[in-house]
């Protein structure tokens, strides 16, 4: 095991120790190791039982987010600092004052950087091994120190810091002290405002029937009775702002026993009658739904064979088009 392997068992083995009927909640799978090592630095004989009713079923994040609402912790310091670049050592080139166990799981970040010898071109050298994986270090980008305060902890580049010093600078008025956390809450504010009025129409003002009537309908022919642009693909803004506001800007599936889809990220716009089959884009018949349900959607109406032709005929529609170009470009 590793080290933090190890380490968690270690520390739940010492909570069943103190408190013996954990082994009961383990057992049924009510509880789990990280619930357990988040769980003891906080147990006590007055606390124990009631925390480990709390922390039933929940997941590490979840358990996180109740133990910060019960026990806050202080904000974390706010600072930008440089980061140590790491070493790529080679294989069977470990640090002689190690010993092989110590030098085999020493962490990449406290390796000193030190010149290489030049080894044989048949000497393969170790790939990098990421100290956190991507999923575990998106899940600590955000850590809970009380029931509405979080440290954000992420690794920027030099443009981005670049960018944060002249949005400071500009937004020196309306925040003297420089605080770095309003900084990047303003900053992310505008962001969504710019967003979600280019993606769902949200805050845009709305035009007149008149003048999205004739854009919809050149000829001058009025619009059909589901609204504006009904046969159209293009979805108009009013059609985006309603629907959106009517799905609370989240996907619109429901699943058969009733669980509705959580997700917000890769929302788009589905019509829930096939626009190949005559679906209008109005406001009753257009949904959000997040990418996966989307495909399933698709898959369903037109079966998985259907879906998978149409995807490779436009990937290879794609490269014919991207190779034409680039023969334009030798010309």
């Amino acid at each position: 095991m590793s080290e933090g392997t190890a380490g968690r068992r270690v520390t739940a083995a010492r909570v069943c120790r103190r408190f013996p009927e954990v082994f009961e909640r383990l057992a049924r799978g009510q509880l789990h190791l990280c619930a357990l090592c988040a769980l003891a630095p906080h147990l006590n004989s007055e606390n124990a039982i009631e925390l480990f009713e709390a922390c039933r079923g929940k997941t590490r994040r979840q358990v996180e987010e109740l133990l910060a609402a019960r026990f806050p912790r202080a904000d974390v310091r706010e600072q930008i600092r440089r980061l140590p670049v790491r070493a790529q050592v080679a294989a069977g080139h470990t640090d002689a004052n190690l010993p092989l166990s110590r030098a085999s799981s020493a962490s990449p970040s406290r390796l000193v950087p030190r010149e290489v010898p030049e080894i044989a071109p048949n000497r393969l050298l170790v790939p990098p091994v990421p100290v956190v994986a991507d999923a575990r270090r998106r899940a600590r980008e955000l850590e809970p120190l009380s029931a509405q305060r979080f440290g954000v902890h992420f690794t920027a580049d030099a443009e981005l810091r670049e960018l944060i010093d002249r949005a400071r600078a500009l937004a020196s008025h309306r925040l003297p002290n420089g605080d770095l956390a309003g900084l990047v809450k303003l900053m992310a504010a505008c962001f969504v405002r710019q967003e979600e009025k280019r993606r769902f129409g949200v805050g845009a003002r709305p035009r007149r029937a008149k003048m999205e009537a004739e854009s919809a309908h050149p000829t001058g022919q009025s619009a059909p009775p589901g609204g504006v642009g009904t046969r159209g693909r293009y979805v108009p803004v009013t059609v985006r702002r309603e629907t959106h506001a009517r799905d609370s800007g989240q996907c619109a599936f429901v699943s058969a026993d009733g669980r509705r889809c959580t997700a917000r990220a890769f929302l788009e716009f589905d019509h829930q009658k096939p626009f190949a089959r005559q679906g209008a884009s109005d406001v009753a018949n257009i949904r959000l739904l997040c990418r996966a349900h989307n495909s399933l959607h698709a898959r369903t109406c037109f079966g998985t064979l259907h879906i998978v032709a149409k995807i490779a005929a436009k990937k290879r529609g794609l490269g014919t088009a991207i190779g034409a170009r680039s023969q334009i470009g030798e010309r």
